[in-house]
């Protein structure tokens, strides 16, 4: 039995993140959502909910409120927040291959790699394409 290598992999925590964020999507009228209310429901541990939570609260994604009557809410409406700005606050910018990401030559023949280029290419098709799929359509998709 051969194992094939996955070329793109989304990590447990981009996975987790983009189950809180369908469920603060799908609550979204109803105002702050408590955490242990998302674990229960999502039946997920409320200390990794916690660590998931903190870079979309960073990247202004998620807004919270402490004390009684706190949770967590979308920041902006759902149809205003993109699969792309959920990625990149969960895991960093967003590219394809190492030396797209370093910026610099990563590489002996990187001025004249034409694999750069065209995984530039591709990298930028890929994030346009995820720029322009917003929650609120996703929800959409998994309601039907």
């Amino acid at each position: 039995m051969t194992i094939k290598k996955i070329m793109f992999n989304i990590s447990t925590k981009s996975d987790y993140g983009f189950i809180v964020m369908l469920e603060l999507a799908r609550r979204y009228q109803d105002g702050l959502v408590s955490l242990s209310d998302i674990a229960k429901r999502r039946k997920l541990s409320s200390g990794y909910l916690v660590q998931i939570l903190q870079p979309l609260l960073k990247a202004k994604l998620v807004i919270s409120k402490e004390g009684k009557g706190g949770g967590y809410k979308l920041a902006r409406r759902p149809k205003e927040i993109s699969v792309l700005e959920i990625i990149e606050a969960l895991e960093g910018k967003m590219d394809l291959v190492k030396c797209l990401k370093r910026g610099k030559e990563c590489c002996a023949g990187f001025a004249a790699c034409d694999a750069k280029n065209i995984w530039g290419i591709i990298a930028s098709d890929v994030k346009n394409m995820l720029g322009k799929k917003m929650l609120a359509g996703l929800l959409k998709k998994i309601k039907n």
